[in-house]
């Protein structure tokens, strides 16, 4: 990938693979992401010792194979830095909205702190989507933070062993029906819109995807899909779902596009065009594809006003193991308006 950036709202955004895009040289927090898997540790393992408080969250979990695979990524992570380490304890990661309101004052009282927004860097790899969005929105909106630099590990999938799956979708990481979350701070203005529109960042669940997108009876429909998904899933496993993406794509109110995983920027461009040649329309993005898409969904609602963002809440998430490809990527979110 090739670094590239551009400019939403106030935002600038640069884009590039860790190797070759350099990290800030101090932050005022490092924040990684506790997790069963074993690539949660992989970005910042590349990323070293840079200087400031580092912290690692932790969701609870009251499954002892996903509690010991935490603690194991603890102790990773704490052999990546030389020096203190604090966790920090939250609810089980489906208790969402409460979630949302400790990690809303962690920024407000580190802010304080500190007497100005903060400098972040924040290992999305492990993060689910709904708390990396909400971050992404609260955090800018409130003016806790002057810059995020989000880091994110690729993973390769493999099927779930310890768990029971229902459904067709073995490789999956999550289970049961979905519900919707809407992203606070990540609204679409109010107004009364003539028609509405969808923009639906697709991972390999499709299946489980259909029934969100009909609910909302769309005039125009925007799919996103991930390029070369087949590298990172085994593809006889996914070929039913390829077959209902197809089905979809036929439907007249339908234009299919397919992204880079790694390609944040082109995912927020399509999205900003999609809202801007509509401004009379109510648009919504749903982000239940890959984090590196949803995160492209999430800056283009800070400069679209008639785009809000919505997740998807499953009943339960599968402790199948996701190893890291050895590539990891660098998103830099920077307020320009806020003076270093």
């Amino acid at each position: 990938m090739t670094d590239a950036r551009a400019s939403f709202g106030p935002l600038t955004v640069r884009q590039g693979e860790l190797a070759s895009t350099p990290l800030r040289d101090a932050y005022d927090l490092c924040i990684a992401v506790c997790s069963w898997e074993t690539r949660a540790s992989a970005a910042f393992e590349q990323v070293g010792d840079v200087q400031g408080v580092w912290e690692v969250w932790s969701f609870a979990s009251g499954d002892a194979d996903k509690a010991e695979a935490k603690a194991a990524c603890f102790d990773r992570l704490t052999s990546v830095r030389n020096g203190p380490l604090a966790k920090i304890e939250l609810d089980g990661s489906l208790k969402y909205e409460r979630n949302f309101e400790l990690i809303e004052d962690y920024f407000r009282s580190r802010s304080q702190a500190k007497g100005g927004p903060l400098d972040v860097l924040l290992d999305m790899t492990c993060l689910p989507k709904k708390y990396m969005l909400f971050v992404l929105g609260m955090a800018l909106r409130n003016e806790f933070v002057r810059a995020i630099d989000f880091v994110y590990s690729e993973g390769r999938y493999r099927a779930p062993v310890t768990e029971e799956v229902h459904g067709p979708m073995t490789w999956s990481r999550s289970d049961g029906d979905w519900a919707s979350v809407q992203v606070p701070y990540l609204e679409a203005d109010n107004f009364i819109p003539d028609a509405r529109g969808l923009i639906v960042s697709l991972g390999a669940e499709i299946s489980a995807s259909v029934p969100f997108i009909e609910r909302y009876e769309p005039l125009q429909i925007a799919l996103v899909s991930v390029k070369d998904e087949a590298s990172r899933i085994d593809p006889v496993a996914i070929e039913a779902e390829r077959r209902l993406l197809r089905e979809l794509e036929t439907l007249p109110i339908t234009t299919s596009v397919d992204a880079a995983l790694e390609d944040v920027l082109g995912v927020a461009r399509l999205c900003r065009s999609f809202c801007e040649d509509q401004p009379d329309m109510a648009v919504t993005g749903l982000a239940i594809g890959s984090k590196p898409h949803a995160l492209g969904l999430g800056l283009a609602a800070l400069a679209a006003p008639n785009l809000e963002i919505v997740c998807r809440l499953p009943s339960r998430y599968l402790s199948g193991d996701v190893v890291a490809t050895g590539r990891t990527f660098v998103y830099a979110v920077e307020d320009r308006f806020e003076p270093r």
